[in-house]
């Protein structure tokens, strides 16, 4: 392991990101890997886990953007948000860097290096969840997989509904060599993201909190993305148990990210199976810890309409943060968000053509703070996302999709989707 932490990202052109150099994010239960979740999966072969990071696309995407052109499959997104004038992914993520360093150990000797270890890991294990959001899918939530299985096979207006479970049969072999991987390699981690499905219940995250009682790493913040659907006397023993880890020094930082788009009965609809209540009193207690607190929303079609009153949610959690008296990155709550661009058009909140969301977002800029750095560069991106989604042309055949999905899942759910959005039924 080597102290990288006054060292400068090397690689430098127009297109050059870090993501995909540092980080690796692992789907175990599909046997696939990505540089960011924006970018395609490459298959990783079973009894080959230790190519994850380098596959032959990855290697070649590292090429092609030290060329400072566009390697495509995936990092279109952020050249479509360049194009039009606002902060990307990439940009965003090499202004993080300079805070937090993620230079991968052979850059430090060889900046020509492109076949490195991640200093970021992002694992999915398994897709165990108690929860069926509408921009998920049975390959991340096994309540969609067991709600496709039980309705059989949708297809219509591009609604593609399948009970075909993707997930490799291989998967206990995967989770053997990650964990032979992990043992040589997790010193070079900076930041290991736990996702699911659901973290809090999956047997993977006892297994790793098992793993750094006997491996400890000072150098490394845990990271859960969790949708704080946990009941609270299991949710605080979990979060218990890390904080220890972290005082006697095995883990340098703890940090939960909760997953939340926007607010009320909508949110509800959308992220199905939430419960508001229950997930104000979980992320409240993580408030009141020596604990890193992210939100992460996921702007989608049906989100915008109830995103300023969520951004004031923010800020009123922000300032009880603030309050409590911690330092440094425990001290305030850190908002990131992206724009759902799959799996199919029909949740792009772009689809709907220019005006539909002006004013909405206009309330959303407005309530979005600017003291620090980070909530400046975070108001830059989101200003980037409404310019984009202003741009972007009227998509007739997704909007027709998104109402026979929202048909079909009120079919399927005993709902009614309408009450809650009327603005798209008179579309």
């Amino acid at each position: 392991m080597s102290d990288n932490t006054s060292q400068v990202f090397p690689i430098v052109s127009d297109t050059a990101c870090l993501l995909k150099w540092a980080w690796s994010t692992v789907f175990l239960s599909l046997g696939t890997t990505s540089s960011c979740h924006r970018c395609d999966h490459d298959q990783v072969p079973a009894g080959q886990f230790d190519t994850f990071h380098n596959t032959p696309r990855k290697l070649l995407s590292r090429e092609i953007m030290r060329r400072g052109e566009w390697p495509q499959a995936g990092c279109q997104y952020c050249q479509q948000i360049e194009s039009a004038g606002g902060m990307s992914d990439r940009q965003f993520q090499l202004v993080m860097h300079k805070q937090e360093n993620r230079v991968p150990v052979e850059l430090l000797s060889d900046p020509t290096a492109n076949a490195v270890t991640p200093t970021v890991m992002e694992m999915y294990f398994t897709n165990t969840c108690n929860m069926a959001c509408l921009y998920c899918g049975p390959h991340f939530s096994s309540l969609w997989q067991k709600e496709n299985e039980k309705h059989g096979l949708f297809r219509q207006d591009g609604i593609n509904l399948s009970p075909h479970n993707k997930h490799a049969g291989d998967y206990d072999q995967r989770l053997q060599e990650f964990w032979q991987w992990f043992e040589k390699n997790h010193l070079n981690i900076r930041f290991f993201h736990v996702l699911g499905g659901e973290p809090f219940y999956q047997d993977e995250l006892i297994q790793l909190l098992d793993f750094f009682e006997t491996h400890p790493n000072p150098q490394l913040q845990l990271v859960l993305v969790s949708n704080l659907k946990v009941g609270n006397k299991k949710f605080r023993s979990i979060i218990d148990r890390m904080m220890d880890l972290k005082q006697r020094g095995h883990l340098l930082r703890i940090q939960i990210t909760g997953s939340l788009d926007c607010w009320g009965p909508q949110q509800e609809f959308v992220r199905w199976g939430l419960d508001l209540q229950e997930w104000t009193e979980n992320f409240e207690y993580i408030l009141s810890q020596d604990i890193i607190v992210n939100i992460n929303g996921a702007i989608s079609s049906l989100t915008v309409k109830t995103m300023p009153e969520y951004i004031e949610k923010i800020n009123y959690w922000n300032q009880l943060k603030k309050d409590l008296g911690f330092t440094g990155p425990a001290s305030y709550i850190s908002y990131s968000f992206m724009t759902v661009t799959s799996p199919t058009n029909h949740m792009r909140p772009d689809i709907f053509g220019p005006g539909v969301f002006d004013e909405d977002f206009q309330k959303i800029l407005a309530a979005m703070p600017t003291d620090t750095d980070k909530q400046r560069h975070d108001k830059e991106h989101m200003a980037g996302i409404a310019r984009q989604i202003a741009a972007a042309p009227r998509n007739d055949q997704a909007i027709t999709g998104l109402k026979t999905y929202l048909n079909e899942i009120s079919r399927r759910r005993g709902t009614d989707w309408k009450p809650l959005f009327p603005w798209l039924d008179q579309l």
